[in-house]
């Protein structure tokens, strides 16, 4: 007759199965991160971000959400047209309450062609008009920004000027008007 093998004491009886079982298990966590990967991928997730689709790679500029609109007249016709605006370095402060204020006025700023180097916020919130402060030699942007500024806010030049040692050449406060 067919001996039965019964089990000894020290042996697992589902031995086999649980290494089946732990086979298994490893091939689940490497198709669900396979599967997360592939997710990622396709939503254009996390590194994923930089890769397109079907497209080559090419360098794409990401829109800046920005609460506010400005318009100004068109460079051709305004007399600063020959300056060079980003011969300065401009630091924006953000003089209100408005979240995202400064940030917003730098986009703009930086559309117009200055060379924005740092926004921050001001000691104070409790500015009303925008205040340009200039560093010596660097007055004969005023026009300029004034110009580009005043179609939204209500600018007024500050007659105390930046410190030499400043790192920035102008400095803008945007206000509330």
């Amino acid at each position: 007759m067919d001996e039965q093998q019964t089990p000894s004491a020290g042996t697992p009886i589902y031995q086999e199965s649980q290494e089946k079982n732990a086979k298994w298990l490893w091939l689940l966590i490497v198709l669900i991160i396979v599967s997360a990967l592939g997710f990622a991928y396709w939503k254009q997730l996390g590194p994923f971000a930089q890769f397109r689709l079907g497209a080559k790679q090419e360098a794409s500029p990401t829109p800046s959400a920005s609460p506010f609109t400005f318009s100004s007249p068109s460079p051709e016709s305004s007399p600063e047209a020959s300056l060079d605006k980003s011969g300065a370095d401009v630091r924006v402060l953000n003089g209100t309450t408005t979240t995202g204020l400064a940030a917003s006025v730098k986009d703009f700023l930086e559309g117009k062609g200055y060379k924005v180097s740092s926004i921050g916020n001001a000691v104070s919130k409790d500015f009303t008009k925008t205040v340009i402060k200039f560093k010596a030699g660097f007055e004969n942007f005023e026009e300029s920004l004034v110009s580009d500024l005043s179609n939204k806010y209500s600018v007024t030049v500050d007659s105390e000027t930046l410190e030499a040692t400043d790192a920035a050449d102008i400095e803008v406060v945007v206000g509330t008007k």
